[in-house]
């Protein structure tokens, strides 16, 4: 597997538009849940313990494609997901970019031990372009489906997201210091919001 060394400039349009938080029990701005009913209507009526479908990859130059991972056990919010990860508030919403970008490496974790942003709600037919900016760090999905290999600063690695659904990753050597993300595929909005959604491991 290669990869692509080059540097890409975030435009206007690959800025995060974060949605808005709800409010805790104690009138405390909440992180927002990505609830039980967006889900169900992204997963598109995958059975519980299936793969969601067009899950492809090319294996040989550091991008492939594919859809969510399987729904492998029981229930779990991005939020609980990401419960450690201290860079973490919210859900960026970039649904209708064809490209977005990840940082690899950034601040935060105690060290450069970050995604940034770390949650990503994206269309389906999205490429994510994962580029390292510091640090020794890889991308691993948990379902196995993305995997980076072991990249140094200046690489690249890209995914294209098909289906909808939830994909979790995280970085293997960082794991334990919070260093995960999640990217979630969407269907077209039909103005419920993220806070109503919740996606399954």
């Amino acid at each position: 597997m290669t990869f692509d060394r080059t540097d890409e400039t975030r435009t206007q349009s690959d800025r995060p538009r974060t949605r808005d938080t709800d409010r805790r029990s104690d009138g405390r701005a909440g992180r927002p849940s990505y609830g039980r009913r967006r889900f169900l209507r992204a997963a598109g009526g995958v059975a519980v313990g299936g793969f969601l479908a067009g899950c492809t990859s090319d294996g040989g130059d550091g991008s492939g494609s594919g859809g969510g991972e399987p729904t492998d056990g029981g229930p779990e919010t991005v939020d609980e997901w990401l419960s450690d990860t201290d860079n973490y508030d919210s859900v960026a919403e970039m649904t209708g970019e064809s490209t977005v970008t990840v940082e690899v490496g950034a601040r935060g974790n105690n060290g450069s031990n970050a995604f940034a942003p770390p949650a990503v709600e994206v269309s389906p037919g999205t490429t994510v372009v994962w580029e390292w900016v510091e640090g020794y760090h890889n991308v691993v999905s948990t379902d196995g489906a993305v995997d980076s290999g072991s990249p140094e600063k200046g690489a690249s690695f890209e995914y294209t997201f098909e289906s909808p659904g939830v994909t979790r990753y995280y970085c293997e050597p960082h794991e334990s210091v919070g260093m995960k993300g999640a990217i979630v595929v969407s269907e077209a909005d039909d103005g419920s919001s993220a806070n109503e959604s919740e996606a399954s491991r």
